[in-house]
């Protein structure tokens, strides 16, 4: 267990199971291309991407006075720079994560989905 912050709620996390889909030490998260003004470019450390849409576990300094009590993030799932190294240092792409309590739910196919269909659906052949 550790404190986490997930999206704001303007930005919220997507509730359902991803799996982990790539690992990356450092990289940088640019929304200009998209957001324009309002976008940001900042460097991230132990990025672990959940979604297509852009939603990770990372290390994030900026808002550890904010994990365990506020959600403040763009949709990511914000950690400690030491519990994003750990995490990074034991988890594996393929590993579920499973986010709960948000007002989003995760769509289909937002990732690699697989994990989030009831099994019923999932037998009889839907594919994420």
């Amino acid at each position: 267990t550790m404190p986490v912050s997930l999206g704001k709620p303007s930005t919220p996390s997507s509730s359902g199971t991803t799996v982990i889909i790539s690992k990356e030490a450092s990289t940088i998260f640019d929304t200009t291309q998209t957001d324009g003004a309002r976008g940001y470019r900042i460097p991230v450390s132990y990025a672990q991407r959940l979604t297509w849409g852009g939603e990770y576990i990372h290390a994030a300094p900026w808002s550890v006075g904010d994990q365990g009590r506020r959600n403040v993030s763009h949709g990511c799932v914000n950690v400690s720079m030491g519990n994003a190294s750990w995490l990074f240092g034991v988890t594996m792409i393929g590993d579920p994560v499973t986010t709960r309590g948000t007002e989003r739910k995760l769509s289909t196919g937002n990732g690699w989905t697989a994990w989030d269909v009831p099994w019923a659906e999932f037998a009889a052949g839907a594919t994420p």
